[in-house]
């Protein structure tokens, strides 16, 4: 009695079993039809904003040291111009004294950033102005002048109010050579620039987050810096970017240490004389990408959201509709397999009951279609073992014998060269040929026996393996009477001499079969000329060989091409033919292990029969 409930049990667990995999299917389904394309779409649009926003940061931070870069470059080279001119005209008079102090004054007056002028001899004696600040080279060996390094030192005169102003400021030394006009060097210029002006230049810059923009002198000191946290020190080997700066003469972009940054140096700005100084704009890179961090975030909350709506909606979707498809399956399966108690019919609604409906249809017609088969199959073989027997065996064979007997008996007394024999043997060889046609024709006719593995290709023997080229050469020559008739010729193209895995006979019944029908389809179709291919090539994988049999004839319908092979089917007109050649050469050929197809010509006009058959071994 414990057993009784159970197998109930275990076939509602069976049954249940494909219903849930359906479900768990659809769901998958949907799950990857919804993740594949959000995936994708989510990796390239994340893809998408970073590469943007890298290339916008950095677009925008090379554009802003572009216009300070320019802004200092243009005030310094502008301190430097009116120095020189200075210079110039102190050189024409350098006994002026009153004309010298005036020419300081309207220095320190006209150049906002110069605080202190010294005008000194070619060895550094003071003549005018303040005095030289110790440690200044005046560059009195060199021609021209130059802007020296920054520095942090104290004014020399801390008396002055405006000295005490700029006590601690970074300090750089402009130094101008006065020379006459025959080039004779008559003194130096040396001014002192307040570099004030840079950091009033950096601080009126409008910032990302957590960005700086430093402006170094050629000793990686800076000048000035944006958030005041720069020590007066230099930052060389310190500092990546002030390196790659101060390193290069062009502009450039560098991510290091989670650093964005972008430099360029003053030098590129091809003024006059340009500065060895370089300016850099320097970003955390969570500060600089963060708006590609937000889209990331946002792309990752929309796919999830996706993701869950599609899976709530392949749930659902599921659930509807596994259950009349779950039925279906089972009532399919019971079908397939031919089972008497098969579920009862599908009811549903729309294309679901629809299905059902032609499923049942479908279960009797298969019924309907294999009791048919069944009959016809028998009726085919009952056919061919009536016809076969009763009227080729009966009616032909024993004429043949006849024939065979005396054509042999007529050979007996024809020599070699007698011009009748080479007749007499060819109807010899085709009554015996014609014996071993009908023998077939009753093979064909029989159930398989245990005695049909002798003719397997491994059991032949040897001087039964037929040679292609030999045996289309007979056909060829055979067949020329009727082909001549049908004003038909046969081309022939044999790439290979294998010897085959079928007698000689055998395969040159499958030919004639094939030329014969070749042949009546052209007559049939009324064409004046025809041509009929033969050709031999060795199969794919090089353990066959490849026969085919083409014809620019009419061609085999579509719908004819899978009953061409079956015996008495036939499109000949009565009397013509009895639709047994296709079956015996098909018959002749599986024998051997091979097989025999039709398909269109190349070109589309005619048709081609592919023979395939095992080769020797």
């Amino acid at each position: 009695m414990s057993e009784t409930p159970k197998a109930p049990k275990d076939s509602k667990v069976r049954r249940m079993s494909p219903a849930r995999s359906l479900r768990l299917r659809i769901v998958v389904g949907l799950a990857l039809a919804a993740l594949i394309p959000t995936a994708i779409v989510g990796v390239l649009a994340i893809m998408r904003a970073r590469d943007d926003v890298e290339r916008e940061v950095q677009r925008g931070a090379l554009a802003h040291i572009r216009a300070l870069g320019a802004a200092l470059d243009g005030t310094l080279q502008d301190a430097r111009r009116t120095v020189e001119l200075a210079a110039a005209t102190w050189a024409d008079a350098t006994e002026d004294a009153r004309g010298a102090q005036l020419l300081v004054a309207r220095l320190r007056r006209d150049v906002p950033i110069v605080h202190a002028v010294s005008i000194v001899d070619p060895d550094g004696k003071q003549l005018f102005g303040d005095p030289l600040p110790p440690g200044v080279d005046i560059g009195s060996h060199s021609f021209g002048g130059y802007i020296g390094d920054a520095t942090f030192e104290p004014a020399p005169d801390a008396a002055n109010s405006y000295a005490q102003s700029i006590s601690g400021r970074p300090i750089v030394r402009l130094v101008v050579q006065a020379r006459g006009r025959t080039g004779e060097l008559m003194g130096v210029i040396v001014a002192s620039l307040d570099l004030g002006f840079v950091r009033d230049v950096i601080a009126a810059a409008r910032l990302g987050q957590g960005a700086r923009v430093l402006v170094v002198d050629g000793a990686g000191v800076p000048v000035a810096s944006s958030d005041d946290a720069s020590p007066p020190q230099t930052l060389l080997g310190k500092d990546p970017a002030v390196d790659r700066a101060l390193a290069s003469t062009v502009e450039g972009t560098l991510v290091e240490r989670g650093w964005v940054s972008a430099y360029r140096n003053l030098s590129s700005y091809q003024s006059q004389r340009g500065v060895r100084w370089a300016i850099v704009h320097e970003q955390p890179e969570h500060e600089a990408y963060a708006l590609a961090r937000r889209t990331t975030r946002d792309t990752i909350i929309v796919g999830t959201l996706a993701l869950a709506l599609a899976l709530a909606l392949g749930v659902w979707f599921a659930t509807r509709l596994v259950r009349p498809l779950a039925l279906l399956a089972r009532r399919a399966d019971a079908i397939a397999a031919g089972s008497a108690d098969a579920p009862p019919p599908v009811q549903g609604m729309g294309e679901i009951g629809v299905l059902g409906q032609r499923i049942d249809e479908m279960a009797r017609r298969i019924a309907e279609r294999t009791e048919l088969q069944q009959a016809l199959a028998r009726g085919d073989r009952l056919a061919s073992v009536g016809v076969m027997s009763a009227q080729v065996a009966h009616e032909i064979n024993n004429p043949l014998t006849t024939v065979l007997g005396y054509a042999k008996l007529l050979l007996e007394d024809k020599p070699a060269d007698h011009p009748d024999r080479a007749g007499l043997e060819l109807i010899a060889e085709e009554a015996e040929r014609m014996k071993k046609i009908i023998g077939g024709l009753l093979e064909y006719a029989r159930s398989p026996r245990e005695s049909t593995r002798a003719l397997t290709p491994t059991a032949l023997a040897s001087d039964d393996h037929a040679d292609p080229a030999k045996v289309i050469v007979h056909v060829e020559a055979l067949l020329a009477p009727q082909l001549k008739r049908a004003r038909a010729r046969i081309t022939t193209d044999v790439k290979t001499t294998a010897r085959l895995a079928i007698e000689a006979n055998a395969l040159q019944q499958v030919l004639v079969n094939l030329v014969q029908n070749a042949s009546q389809a052209m007559v049939e179709a009324k064409q004046e000329t025809g041509t009929i291919a033969i050709a031999t090539r060795a199969a794919p994988g090089g353990i066959a060989t490849l026969i085919t049999v083409r014809d620019d004839g009419p061609g085999v319908p579509a719908a004819h091409r899978l009953k061409v092979f079956d015996p008495f089917f036939t499109t000949k007109a009565a009397g013509v033919g009895t639709g047994l050649g296709l079956a015996v050469s098909k018959h002749l050929v599986a024998t051997v292990g091979g097989s025999i197809e039709v398909t269109d010509a190349p070109g589309g006009r005619g048709a081609e029969f592919r023979v395939v058959i095992p080769n020797a071994t």
